[in-house]
């Protein structure tokens, strides 16, 4: 039988990847793989390392200790304008006093790209980002959804195999940046490159990713598709950044999570040892509200509560409930799932184990 094909080198290998400024970590033993041809987003927030991370994988930044690998080659002390790379900056970087054209040929003329096949290349970039007779107008004019993709069209110009976005719709309002997330993740899909983006947005990262890989303390915690990051959290902190939960902590038994002033609630499965001191995850749309107990769905949690809050969402409401040990617990519920509660009244509420999650503490 002929030998099976090698799997293609990652497009960006970190190996014990450190940065120390002084005596301080910025970034602290991150090793990870991102695939050839995926949407990949390094996800944290402010401070903590994303950004200093992003500078080595460039080549902006120098590691203080560990490998960086591009497509299977050893990069670590290349300079970023010898690595096959391009960057998207936050403020796009374009050149205000020239036109649209001539901001996307300037990546072409830097690289002393044949003059003769400028145009055609620039034509095509713009209609890859649908900007297709926009090359004599002046950058100035434009809108914020605009200029990125102008920005967008100048970094792919060149076909780098690797693009990286800093924060790229940090600049846009609420209803653009939920258009460009889907226009940014077809684009990616089109053009097949890998895009590495650094973000501290949990939904932007959750729409366009393939995979995310959260980042806290200068760590990464955990990498994985966004349905496992937000179904299967490794720890608190992606529990609770990515989406909202709320926690009950107590100590693992044969019956479940013993929560001073609740009793045991019942657990899914998980592999700390009983004894161990540990958080239970529960995300609000799991936990139903129910004016009795005998009315929640049978076989899972029922813990008293009391009614605090209700908060309008539009789509849904959230209630705010505080439990009998004092501890607060969300909830919500959308279309005939909500229900009309005063506040302040005694409520039961519950959910299904198997939608809750144990952590470590």
């Amino acid at each position: 039988m002929p030998a099976s094909a090698a799997a293609p080198a990652p497009a960006v290998r970190l190996t014990g990847i450190g940065k120390a400024f002084g005596p301080a970590y910025a970034v602290k033993d991150v090793t990870l793989d991102i695939r050839q041809n995926e949407f990949f987003s390094i996800l944290g927030p402010s401070g903590c390392g994303k950004t200093t991370l992003m500078r080595m994988i460039t080549g902006f930044e120098t590691p203080s200790e560990g490998t960086v690998e591009l497509g299977g080659v050893h990069a670590t002390g290349v300079p970023p304008h010898k690595r096959d790379l391009n960057m998207l900056f936050q403020s796009y970087a374009l050149f205000p006093h020239l036109s649209v054209y001539d901001n996307v040929a300037f990546e072409l003329k830097v690289r002393k790209h044949p003059r003769s096949a400028i145009p055609g290349a620039v034509r095509d970039a713009l209609a890859l980002v649908r900007l297709d007779g926009y090359g004599d107008r002046a950058v100035a004019g434009l809108s914020g959804g605009q200029k990125q993709r102008v920005a967008i069209a100048r970094a792919l110009i060149g076909r780098p195999s690797l693009l990286l976005l800093d924060e790229p719709l940090g600049a846009l309002d609420q209803k653009l940046r939920a258009e460009m997330q889907l226009e940014l993740k077809k684009l990616q899909r089109e053009v097949g490159v890998t895009f590495v983006t650094v973000t501290h947005d949990q939904e932007e990262a959750l729409t366009m990713s393939d995979r995310i890989a959260v980042m806290d303390g200068g760590r990464v915690l955990q990498v994985d598709t966004p349905e496992a990051i937000y179904e299967r959290p490794a720890t608190r902190f992606v529990a609770d950044f990515i989406g909202t939960s709320t926690f009950l902590t107590g100590r693992l038994g044969t019956d479940g999570l013993a929560v001073a002033g609740l009793g045991t609630v019942p657990v899914p499965g998980h592999a700390l040892p009983d004894g161990a001191q540990a958080h239970l995850a529960v995300r609000p749309e799991n936990v139903t509200v129910a004016r009795t107990a005998d009315t929640l769905p049978p076989g899972g949690v029922a813990l008293p509560a009391t009614l605090q809050q209700t908060v309008y969402l539009g789509n849904a409401t959230r209630y705010h409930l505080t439990l009998a040990d004092g501890s607060e617990l969300l909830a919500e519920a959308g279309g005939a799932g909500r229900a009309e509660l005063p506040v302040g009244e005694q409520v039961w509420a519950g959910w299904d184990p198997e939608r809750s999650r144990v952590l470590a503490e």
